[in-house]
């Protein structure tokens, strides 16, 4: 392959990781508006999205479309219950309180993975590997299918929130809660929504990646590598969210291109380096909204 079509393929591998990473990170954006905490369980909460979808088309025969809705309402009642049973008799006590509590039931989603998947031998979700060349770009059924489903989550979550009226008052109850309550928002409902549709939309991006990479355990890696995103660009920022995203899958593809060869394995971990420097200068994020606490 000359240097031309490597770059090109790589430029559109970056792209469609970019975006899928991006998805990913929406899922984190969503309950630090509500709740002003990090979601810790969010990595296994792509893998067991993840598992539903394969289990319920590999196990069951439904159709792909099928077992993906099912991955969705999965998705969103795993959000549902987080905020019932943690976030909400959580709320008022200090936000490491809650991030703890998060990091809990990280681990016991990965417990009923390990008991859902057991006897299945993971794989892909039935997408073939048809490959198309354009020019120098060389393109598989895989990074289209993977592509449309990241896109589409981050327009979707965009358009909820700009151009809906549950968006609005998402924003607002996310924005000042005291003040949403007093024009009469129901504020724990919204809160709760938020969430769900925050398990719903990481469900989504879980099957943008599981479409792209093999189903399994390790796709809470590429979830945590989202989280680095998120913290590079500013959780509270929507916008900044996707261009962290984006911005790690050309961190992360071109690194691996340049860097491998000497040492291998480091272009993988550039997006925690990246988020480590971008943290010591400025904290909230490159996006972030800066908060001033009085004491």
């Amino acid at each position: 392959m000359d240097a031309l079509s490597l770059a090109v393929n790589t430029g559109f591998q970056a792209l469609v990781l970019g975006m899928i990473y991006a998805a990913l990170a929406l899922g984190y954006n969503m309950v630090y508006r509500a709740s002003k905490a990090i979601n810790l369980a969010e990595p296994e909460l792509v893998v067991f999205a993840a598992y539903i979808a394969f289990i319920a088309f590999s196990w069951y025969g439904l159709p792909v479309p099928v077992s993906f809705l099912a991955s969705l309402a999965a998705g969103f009642l795993i959000g549902v219950v987080l905020e019932r049973l943690l976030a909400r008799p959580l709320r008022g006590r200090p936000v490491v309180a809650l991030m703890a509590a998060t990091l809990g039931a990280y681990y016991v989603l990965r417990g009923v993975s390990m008991v859902a998947s057991r006897g299945f031998e993971m794989g892909s979700l039935g997408i073939p590997e048809v490959y198309q060349a354009v020019g120098p770009l060389r393109v598989s059924l895989s990074d289209v299918v993977a592509a449309g489903l990241s896109s589409a989550t981050i327009l979707a979550v965009i358009m909820l929130h700009r151009f809906t009226r549950l968006g609005v008052a998402m924003r607002a109850v996310s924005e000042d809660p005291f003040g949403a309550t007093a024009y009469g928002l129901p504020v724990r409902r919204l809160t709760m929504l938020s969430w769900g549709i925050a398990g719903a939309v990481s469900a989504a991006a879980a099957l943008a990646l599981a479409v792209k990479a093999q189903v399994g355990p390790t796709l809470d890696f590429y979830a945590l590598k989202a989280l680095a995103a998120s913290l590079l660009a500013g959780l509270d920022s929507i916008a900044g969210v996707v261009v962290g995203g984006l911005a790690l899958g050309f961190i992360e593809q071109f690194g691996s291109l340049l860097l491998d060869p000497y040492m291998p394995g480091l272009g993988s971990q550039l997006a925690f380096i990246a988020m480590l420097i971008v943290l010591l200068v400025k904290p909230y994020g490159i996006f972030g909204t800066e908060r001033i606490e009085r004491v």
